[in-house]
């Protein structure tokens, strides 16, 4: 007796050929047939009944060899039970499609760009924000609908390996992060409830900002920060140049690492951007030698509007690039590019005799004067600017050996 399902061999499919002529259809039971057209496509087919209107249709299961004769019969078998069941295999299909597209609509990664679109238009910054997002969390939840997102598979793959290399802080921040993406979603009536208000994070080791006061420790900080490039050659250039920039204008490490090039005032002699502490307006006056290491890597990189760009050209360096660097080259625990703050404020005020006034203004520190008056960009613009230079050329003089027993003699006078 023939047979009447599975008539065909995976030696015929193979051998059979196209003709120009016309489209070839073959059987193999079942309303399963294999078509080869005139320019060479081979596909399978499936008709069928549909069920409740009884109309004949027919569907093309997939592309050989793509998909193999054993395979399009399972997929045969698999709708012939449906349309038993009453269902139409086209029909539910079609639903599948319209689902999967809802489920790629609102993964994790579309809606967290969505957001990030919203907070462009309000004009927020973002940078770091997209820089964590990139590192922390795309590469293992991007792909995840927000009712997958539970708040096991949040701290397994998110949270945990976080904790596990000790960054606390990074993880708070994208605790914060995640929490505002969650209520957007939430707003959106993609989850009812937020996952992210339930995670705990432990509180991280007090820690100061470690920072060289001493002015024989501070020449021999300054020796190896600029002798950085001939100790580690294959580092970022841009690097090199950021921990050298930290002492010489010691501002926020963040504020440094986000510098773009419109900041920067060559014809003024000047950085102009917003203090990420105070929010307002900050002027940063640039001595000679700080304007020449800006000028040395500000066209690096034509294409990217930052100054200190990451690797391959992209972004700019991470929020440790520079501690790192530090710790490199033998000061782990002792100075951090935080800590230059701390330095200059400390020898500006000892040594030099600098007003508390133009060193915090210089910090960008929300102070104000005994009058009560707030914060000015401009004030004492000119008094930082020479107290800018004698700090430039003070470390420079450390780098090249020279008044350091003048300066520590001075500073010892001072004490008494």
């Amino acid at each position: 007796m023939a047979r009447t399902q599975n008539k065909l061999t995976a030696l015929q499919i193979k051998k059979l050929k196209a003709d120009p002529q016309k489209s070839i259809k073959i059987g193999d039971g079942g309303n399963l047939y294999f078509r080869v057209d005139p320019n060479g496509s081979r596909y399978w087919i499936f008709n069928y009944t549909r069920p409740y209107t009884s109309k004949r249709n027919e569907m093309s299961l997939g592309t050989y060899p793509e998909m193999p004769l054993e395979e399009a019969r399972k997929v045969r078998d698999e709708y012939k039970v449906l349309i038993q069941r009453g269902i139409d295999p086209a029909a539910q299909r079609l639903q599948h499609k319209h689902q999967r597209k809802h489920e790629l609509d609102h993964t994790f990664q579309v809606v967290a760009g969505k957001w990030l679109e919203k907070r462009s238009i309000e004009k927020k910054e973002d940078s770091e924000t997209i820089r964590r997002l990139n590192h922390d969390v795309l590469p293992y939840i991007a792909n995840l609908t927000f009712d997958q997102l539970t708040l096991e598979v949040l701290e397994d793959r998110v949270f945990q390996p976080i904790l596990e290399r000790k960054a606390y802080a990074v993880a708070k921040r994208l605790k914060s992060d995640l929490n505002q993406i969650f209520k957007f979603a939430r707003k959106r009536k993609l989850i009812t409830y937020n996952p992210i208000e339930d995670i705990e994070l432990p509180s991280p080791p007090k820690k100061n900002h470690a920072a060289i006061v001493e002015p024989r420790e501070l020449a021999l900080l300054v020796k190896a920060v600029w002798s950085y490039d001939e100790l580690h050659p294959r580092s970022l250039i841009t690097t090199q140049i950021a921990i050298k920039l930290s002492l010489l204008i010691f501002q926020r490490p963040g504020e440094i690492r986000q510098l773009k090039k419109s900041h920067y005032d060559r014809e003024k002699h000047c950085l102009k951007f917003i203090a990420s502490k105070t929010k307002q307006d900050h002027i940063v006056p640039l001595s000679s030698q700080a304007i020449e290491l800006l000028d040395s890597i500000i066209n690096l990189y034509p294409e990217n509007e930052y100054i200190f760009v990451g690797r391959e050209g992209k972004g700019f360096i991470s929020e440790n690039t520079m501690n790192k660097a530090l710790e490199r080259i033998g000061f782990a625990g002792k100075h951090t590019a935080h800590g230059s703050r701390a330095t200059a404020r400390t020898l500006l005020a000892e040594i030099f005799k600098q007003p508390a006034e133009h060193i915090e203004h210089q910090l960008a520190h929300r102070v104000k004067d005994p009058n009560g008056t707030a914060y000015n960009r401009t004030r004492f613009l000119d008094d930082r600017r020479e107290m800018m230079q004698k700090w430039a050329d003070y470390l420079y003089d450390l780098l090249n050996d020279r008044k350091i027993e003048t300066t520590i003699l001075k500073k010892d006078l001072s004490l008494s």
